[in-house]
């Protein structure tokens, strides 16, 4: 199996909505990992509303890896989202955030050993360049895809940002057409568009502050069950991977 890192160039284009709801809908035991260096428990925050209590975060892995319990307690302290996604939330804050890297490289390390055992991984990196950024987890990857929007101020900063990232690097684009299609994105960034979500802002609401789910619509839930059955297929098949 694989492991996917997301994360963004610039502003907040939901990076964390959109690992979220590939976790949500994967069609493969998957493990999101929430490392975005802002911190705040954005989805136990957002999409459950402060309602789920969790059994522990980075900070609990960190303590665990000083101990030499690295291993147990990624499996132990993972909360489960749904029969095939669990979720490992990130610090409180930037504060926390600081004192993880020692964990990174650890970690990274594990993460590919469970995509070895079959189950695939999803990173939540935050935004580049970020003092703490967790880069040992980025270079884990298989593959890092650039969350952005298809305004010029996002394509913009996509298309100036380094990512000096071995793992090869593909473009996630949300909203195409507004205004700018993905192939248009693709020719500024010099980067394929693998995956476009369309511009859903109810439902991105529910994965994002726990709103209700529209009756109507889902295009944004059937474009990211699409996304992640053909990214799990590219895992098994570009990757070199059996399933």
């Amino acid at each position: 199996m694989a492991v996917y890192a997301l994360t963004s160039a610039s502003g907040s284009p939901g990076v964390t909505a959109t690992a979220l709801g590939l976790a949500l809908e994967w069609p493969n035991q998957v493990l999101l990992v929430d490392a975005d260096p802002v911190g705040g428990s954005a989805i136990l925050a957002g999409y459950y509303r402060g309602t789920v209590a969790h059994p522990g975060t980075l900070v609990e892995l960190w303590s665990a890896h000083r101990q030499g319990g690295l291993e147990a307690a990624v499996r132990e302290l993972a909360l489960r989202l749904s029969e095939t996604a669990s979720l490992i939330p990130g610090p409180a804050g930037a504060a926390q955030a600081g004192g993880l890297a020692d964990l990174w490289p650890a970690l990274a390390a594990q993460l590919r050993v469970l995509s070895q055992l079959g189950v695939d991984v999803l990173i939540d990196l935050g935004r580049l360049g970020h003092t703490h950024f967790a880069t040992p987890l980025a270079r884990a990857a298989d593959e890092l895809l650039l969350v952005m929007r298809s305004d010029l101020p996002a394509v913009a900063a996509v298309a100036a940002a380094e990512v000096p990232l071995e793992a090869p690097v593909r473009g996630l684009l949300i909203g195409p057409n507004r205004p700018y299609t993905a192939h248009a994105v693709a020719s500024v960034i010099k980067r394929e568009v693998s995956v476009s979500l369309p511009w859903a802002p109810e439902e991105a609401a529910v994965l994002s502050h726990g709103q209700p789910e529209p009756k109507r619509g889902l295009k944004l839930r059937k474009a990211l069950r699409q996304a992640a059955e053909e990214l799990h297929t590219t895992s098994i098949t570009a990757l070199g991977v059996s399933a």
